[in-house]
């Protein structure tokens, strides 16, 4: 088997392995907890964000296998790993789709914890997060597979993984059509909008620092700041440009 944590609390790596007891189940993905271990899991920002993804993982682990694991604590069974070609961004996806695609499950295990930070900077969120969001593009070049009918989790990998890609480009032209579309409906869909995007700007300047109106520009810093790292990514792959690749902490493996 191969590992891959940070921290982690003290029952992770035995609580995986047990998983291995049952011979359907190739690949046990743990929980990245966001926050500290004696306070608990961050509300805010990419804390919200990440509750939000374990929450499908859950779900898609209850329906058969995730969709990749979460890069900081996830153990393979010897036999079902691949080798990795160079400079490949996304290994918890890469590798546990090549688990399933040879018939085993890729499971969620939330009782299997390893704990990071919830917030290093809006700058080191952002690149991390371009960086990730490249990893997908990635993979289509290295597994053009994945979108064929060889990929047992075709849909669940389109609709996870894909089509969050093109979410930037449905806001912005969400936003135009408000604009540019005569109605006082059309008017108020846009105010809305705008709205929500200068709670985002208010978000990233910390303006407010505590109460409901602060947890809201909060989320929408968080939310923006993801589908902006989209529209980078894409201009990368668009460009040929390569992402970067860093391994100094394990919060820029959280979301493949």
């Amino acid at each position: 088997m191969r590992f891959v944590y940070s921290w982690n609390e003290r029952d992770a790596i035995r609580i995986l392995v047990e998983n291995f007891a049952d011979p359907d189940i190739g690949c046990a993905s743990g929980e990245l907890m966001l926050g500290d271990a004696e306070s608990g899991e961050s509300e805010r920002g990419m804390g919200v964000y990440w509750r939000i993804e374990k929450a499908v993982r859950e779900l898609e682990s209850a329906a058969g296998s995730v969709v990749g694991a979460t890069g900081a604590i996830y153990a393979v069974r010897r036999k079902l790993l691949v080798s990795l070609p160079p400079e490949t961004i996304l290994d918890d996806v890469y590798i546990p789709m090549h688990v399933v695609r040879r018939g085993a499950r890729v499971i969620f295990d939330p009782r299997a914890r390893a704990w990071d930070l919830p917030d290093q900077g809006t700058a080191l969120e952002f690149t991390r997060k371009v960086r990730t969001l490249s990893g997908n593009y990635q993979l289509l070049q290295l597994a053009p597979w994945l979108l064929t009918s060889a990929n047992p989790l075709r849909f669940q990998f389109v609709s996870h993984k894909l089509l969050r890609l093109v979410v930037p480009f449905a806001l912005l032209a969400t936003l135009l059509a408000s604009l540019l579309t005569p109605g006082v409906f059309y008017g108020g869909v846009a105010i809305v909008q705008l709205t929500f995007y200068a709670l985002s700007l208010i978000g990233l300047a910390h303006v407010l620092r505590r109460g409901p109106l602060a947890r809201v520009a909060d989320a929408a810093r968080t939310f923006v700041l993801l589908n902006a790292a989209a529209a980078v990514a894409f201009a990368n792959f668009a460009a040929g440009r390569k992402a970067a690749w860093g391994r100094s902490t394990t919060i820029e493996q959280i979301e493949g």
